[in-house]
């Protein structure tokens, strides 16, 4: 399995798609969020293709859904036919990471860093 970008801490995955799909890959914070508001230009273009061709699985965590919305900002535009692209070719799986009140909100520094990894500022 391959994982992309800034991942949340993952276990084993047990597969879970379809006949002749490819290999599963896991999306990080930082690639759900330039799904929803990463410029035209951003790499995950280029892997949710991908997975429209059937070449990748794609996995994404309720954590990383509820921290790229976490993260939008009003300024922020949101490609939400991109978003809606991601959604429809990518597996979401409960996270490992629930606490007992379930997910924890993300911190500042660590929206700040999925920001800046999304629009290329170095940290």
């Amino acid at each position: 399995m391959k994982a992309v970008g800034a991942c949340v801490a993952v276990g084993a995955l047990a597969p879970a798609r379809a006949e002749g799909a490819g290999s599963p890959m896991v999306l990080g914070n930082d690639l759900v969020l330039a799904a929803l508001i990463g410029k035209r230009s951003a790499g995950v273009e280029k892997i949710i293709g991908m997975a429209e061709r059937g070449e990748v699985q794609l996995v994404v965590f309720d954590l990383s859904l509820f921290c790229a919305f976490s993260s939008v900002r009003p300024s922020d535009r949101v490609d939400y036919p991109r978003f809606a692209k991601l959604l429809r070719v990518a597996e979401i799986r409960p996270s490992l990471s629930r606490g007992p009140h379930g997910l924890e909100p993300p911190s500042a520094a660590e929206i700040t860093h999925w920001r800046n990894v999304v629009f290329g500022i170095d940290d």
